[in-house]
């Protein structure tokens, strides 16, 4: 029997004998997975990948937009017409624990403690996306780069070039000179 690893989601406030843990439910996946849509997601173990998806083009070279490590909760939703151009794609295998949005929807209704969960959360990914923004718009590939190394280098560790370049914005090969510039 599958037992989530509440700790790991410390950094946000949830209460460890909450409601959302018992609606949790596991799904142990490999890099062809395919994740359900509409759910809030508890990544135990593993790496997912966030992309920008055209299918008319070479899946090699769709736009990653963020990456979800060990300990991270997001959403990947498909209700409206922005949230389905994206891709939730396993790098690796792991365990991600999932709830419907429906039934999270539910208990922020229900719970003060899932709603001050909720805002902390949403103000988390907002800061981040903006601070995302900033770097697109004033940073070359190098300093975001450097800027990735100091502030996520579990990013660096983990995720595969080709997809650390699109996030950059550069080729695998201009990463791959960056690389060696800095080292």
């Amino acid at each position: 029997m599958d037992v989530i690893d509440k700790h790991i989601f410390d950094k946000y406030p949830i209460d460890h004998y909450g409601a959302i843990w018992d609606k949790l439910v596991p799904v142990h996946f490999g890099r062809k997975t395919v994740l359900p849509k509409d759910i809030l997601c508890f990544l135990q173990k593993g790496l997912i990948r966030k992309a920008i998806v055209d299918s008319t083009s070479d899946p090699e070279i769709d736009i990653s937009v963020d990456f979800f490590l060990e300990g991270d909760i997001f959403t990947a939703k498909a209700d409206n017409e922005v949230e389905r151009q994206f891709s939730y794609q396993p790098i690796s295998k792991g365990v991600l624990w999932y709830v419907a949005m429906d039934e999270v929807r539910k208990l922020f209704l229900e719970s003060k403690l899932c709603s001050a969960t909720q805002k902390v959360f949403l103000e988390e990914q907002l800061r981040a996306k903006v601070l995302r923004e900033i770097q697109l718009l004033k940073s070359t590939p190098e300093e975001m780069y450097l800027f990735l190394l100091k502030h996520t280098p579990l990013f660096i560790q983990y995720v595969p070039l080709k997809y650390l370049s699109s996030y950059i914005g550069v080729t695998p090969q201009a990463l791959s000179r960056i690389r060696r510039r800095i080292s």
